[in-house]
């Protein structure tokens, strides 16, 4: 079916599936891609390695924060930035104070009026004397609030100069935090597409554990008729079998959230369909290839946080103690970087010699596998024998392969970090 009559952009909430496929490829030319790239992008095959293509022309939150970035974006340096806010915060300091003017003013008005009230009460004209007193009290009214008025406004003049003067973001600054939030959205799409795989390869494993505990049920029913099994047998069996079965019910819930997820983030509507495919296979070339020490280099002029701590570093004043702070910010941040790259290294090795394992075991159990199909051949294996193998088989089959994703994921994730994408900071 053609993605054109059946994508939408939907948001990961309900409320936003009322754009159009067309609203969404207006979001980039037609030109922007070659026409076989388009017509990859609108099949209906999700692929990994097209993945950050979909979520560039269809992921509504991807698209969202580019709309709020070009709302924002400007020229402006940080000293341009700070003087409009310490012109902000000038024009606050002068409200206050022309707010204080007027309390005063009422006040001193009253003053008169309680004067002229005075001086109306010794000339024997209590009546006047009151309806003085009565303005002067309604002036007085008008005072409180007023004062108050100044005084709240002062205080938010004066939080406004105090953020001025430790703001030193700028132009290029937001710049490189909206990359980074574009490339954590195509990131967190990646890692879903590897969960989801590895999930469904978990789900097959299950099935086929069901169809073993069916069959043990079926066995244990048959022996009890003959008297060669207890009733308390058939119930132990009937437990295995009700506990797999919940097992698969919410492994499959699982399963059918993380699809709708991943086809809205990708651009299809919750309730498509789309053929998923596999996540590629680990590449082992590319594993011989690293070079750690080379590697932390380029992610340390790469990474984003740095990027971002450095500029504002070169916006502070020199011997400023906000330098200072910025200073020792940017050289814990290059020492996370760092540790991270080698942790990350670490963990693709520890990936790869759990992978290597998980083949070497699927090899054995090869063997085991083709000796029971002889077995079965011969007449000298039982039905759940032969499931019994079948399960133990796939069990392997399934551990290798979630190992291979877990390894290919590993790397992903150490290639991101050398481009620049890394969480350093928790958020």
């Amino acid at each position: 079916m053609n993605r054109q009559y059946r994508r939408v952009l939907p948001l990961l909430t309900a409320a936003a599936l009322a754009a159009t496929p067309m609203e969404a490829l207006a979001e980039n030319p037609q030109f922007a891609h070659d026409e076989a790239t388009w017509e990859r992008l609108k099949d209906n095959v999700m692929e990994y390695d097209e993945l950050s293509l979909l979520v560039e022309e269809y992921n509504p939150n991807y698209q969202n924060e580019q709309a709020s970035y070009n709302d924002t974006k400007n020229d402006d340096d940080a000293a341009q930035i700070r003087r409009d806010a310490k012109d902000s915060a000038q024009d606050m300091y002068d409200s206050a104070e022309d707010l204080k003017e007027q309390a005063e003013d009422l006040s001193s008005m009253a003053d008169d009026l309680s004067d002229q009230a005075q001086a109306a009460l010794d000339a024997g004209n209590p009546a006047l004397a009151a309806q003085l007193q009565a303005g002067a009290a309604s002036y007085m009214a008008g005072y409180a609030p007023l004062m108050s008025a100044a005084a709240m406004t002062q205080n938010s003049a004066l939080k406004s100069d105090i953020s001025a003067d430790s703001s030193y973001v700028d132009s290029d600054m937001r710049k490189i935090q909206h990359v980074k939030n574009q490339k954590g959205i195509i990131v967190s799409t990646q890692n879903l597409f590897n969960s989801y795989n590895q999930l469904r390869a978990n789900a097959a494993l299950i099935q086929k554990n069901v169809e073993v505990m069916e069959a043990a049920l079926r066995a244990t029913e048959t022996q009890a008729s003959i008297g060669m099994a207890t009733q308390a047998d058939v119930l132990k069996a009937q437990k295995n079998l009700q506990s797999i079965q919940s097992t698969q019910t919410e492994t499959l819930a699982s399963l059918e959230t993380l699809r709708q997820n991943l086809c809205m983030m990708t651009g299809w509507s919750y309730d498509a369909q789309p053929e998923i495919r596999e996540v590629p296979h680990a590449n082992g070339d590319a594993i011989a290839q690293i070079n750690l020490e080379a590697d932390t280099q380029t992610a340390l002029a790469n990474n984003y946080d740095l990027q971002y701590s450095r500029r504002a570093l070169g916006n502070m004043q020199e011997n400023s103690t906000d330098r200072k702070n910025q200073e020792r910010t940017v050289k814990n941040l290059e020492q996370t970087v760092s540790a991270t790259m080698t942790n990350l290294y670490n963990d693709i090795r520890q990936k790869q010699i759990a992978w290597q394992l998980a083949q070497a075991e699927l090899a054995t159990e090869e063997q085991t596998m083709s000796a029971m199909e002889t077995k079965r051949s011969l007449g000298m294996a039982s039905d759940i024998e032969y499931l019994q193998e079948q399960s133990t088989y796939l069990s392997k089959q399934v551990a290798e392969q979630t190992a291979d994703m877990a390894l290919f994921q590993a790397i992903e994730t150490y290639q991101w970090a050398v481009n620049g994408y890394m969480n350093t900071s928790g958020s």
